[in-house]
C-alpha cells in the first residue's frame, strides 16, 4: 500500500505543505547516514567569530593587564628621557648631519639610547595586543609566547647587527662609520614608532578593522623609513670615502641577509 508523508516547511510568511507518496520497501530498514558522511577525512571546517568575541583565558587576561601596566610604568619613569630624544631625533629626519650632532652631544646620546631600547620594547607589546587573539586563534600561541617570540626576533637582530658593525670596523679600521651607522638605527627605531602610532590609534578607534589592513598600515610605514635608513647609510658609508662597491656589500651582509633569513623563517611556518 502506497505511504502517504506530509513535510512541512514553515518561514516567517508563510508554510508550505510538499505530499510525498511512494511505496515504502518491506522488511527493509532505512538508516540515516550520519552528517560527517558528506566531507571526507581531508575536508577541516572552521568558522572564524567575530573580532573580540574570541574567548580568553584568565592567565592570557593577566598577561595582557601585565604588560601594559608594566610598559606603562616604563614610560612614566623614562619621561624625562623621551621628552628630550623626541623633538632631537625629529631634526635627524631632514639632515643627515643633525644624526652626527646628536651623537656629539653624550647626555642626549644617554637619552636616546633608553628610549631607543623602550622603542624595541613597544612593537613587541603592540603586536600581542592588537593581534594576539587573532594568532592564538589561527596558530594556537599564546599571548606570552607571542611577546617572547618578537622581543626574541628584535634582540637577535640586534645582536647580529652589532657584531657585524664591530667586525667591519676592526677589518677596515675605521670604527666612526660604523659606529654611526649603529646610532642611525637606534635614531630610525624611534622614528619609527612615532610615524606607526596614528595607526594604533586608528586601531583603537575602529576595533572592526580587519587585522590585515592594520599590518598592511604598519608595513607601509615601516618600509618608507627603512628606505631612508639605507638612504642614510650609504651617505654614511661615502663620507668616510669607501667605494660603492663596499656599500653594496655591506648592504647584502648587514642589511638584506637578516631580512632575507626572517622571510625565510615565517615562510616555514606556512
Amino acid at each position: 500500500m502506497p505511504g502517504r508523508d506530509t513535510i512541512t516547511f514553515s518561514d516567517s510568511t508563510n508554510c508550505r505543505y510538499i505530499i510525498i507518496e511512494g511505496t515504502p520497501d518491506i522488511g527493509v530498514i532505512s538508516v540515516a547516514a550520519p552528517a560527517n558522511s558528506l566531507w571526507g577525512s581531508y575536508t577541516l571546517s572552521k568558522t572564524k567569530p567575530p573580532k573580540g568575541s574570541i574567548p580568553v583565558t584568565d592567565s592570557s587576561e593577566y598577561f595582557v593587564s601585565g604588560l601594559i601596566l608594566a610598559f606603562f610604568i616604563l614610560l612614566i619613569i623614562f619621561s624625562r628621557e623621551i621628552l628630550i630624544t623626541i623633538p632631537n631625533i625629529i631634526k635627524t629626519i631632514f639632515s643627515f648631519k643633525n644624526h652626527q650632532r646628536l651623537e656629539q652631544k653624550l647626555s642626549i646620546s644617554y637619552q636616546r639610547n633608553v628610549t631607543a631600547a623602550l622603542s624595541a620594547l613597544y612593537y613587541p607589546v603592540v603586536f600581542t595586543l592588537l593581534l594576539g587573539e587573532y594568532i592564538d586563534y589561527n596558530a594556537g600561541i599564546p599571548g606570552y609566547l607571542i611577546f617572547a617570540g618578537i622581543a626574541a626576533l628584535f634582540l637577535a637582530y640586534w645582536i647580529f647587527k652589532t657584531v657585524t658593525l664591530r667586525f667591519l670596523g676592526w677589518v677596515t679600521k675605521s670604527n666612526h662609520p660604523f659606529t654611526l651607522i649603529g646610532k642611525m638605527g637606534y635614531n630610525h627605531l624611534i622614528i619609527s614608532v612615532i610615524f606607526s602610532f596614528p595607526a594604533l590609534i586608528v586601531s583603537l578607534f575602529f576595533p572592526d578593522m580587519k587585522e590585515i589592513i592594520l599590518v598592511s598600515m604598519l608595513t607601509v610605514c615601516l618600509l618608507f623609513l627603512y628606505l631612508i635608513y639605507l638612504a642614510r647609510t650609504y651617505q654614511a658609508i661615502i663620507s668616510y670615502r669607501f667605494s660603492h662597491f663596499f656599500y653594496i656589500l655591506y648592504l647584502c651582509i648587514v642589511e638584506l641577509l637578516p631580512l632575507a633569513l626572517l622571510t625565510n623563517f615565517l615562510l616555514s611556518f606556512q
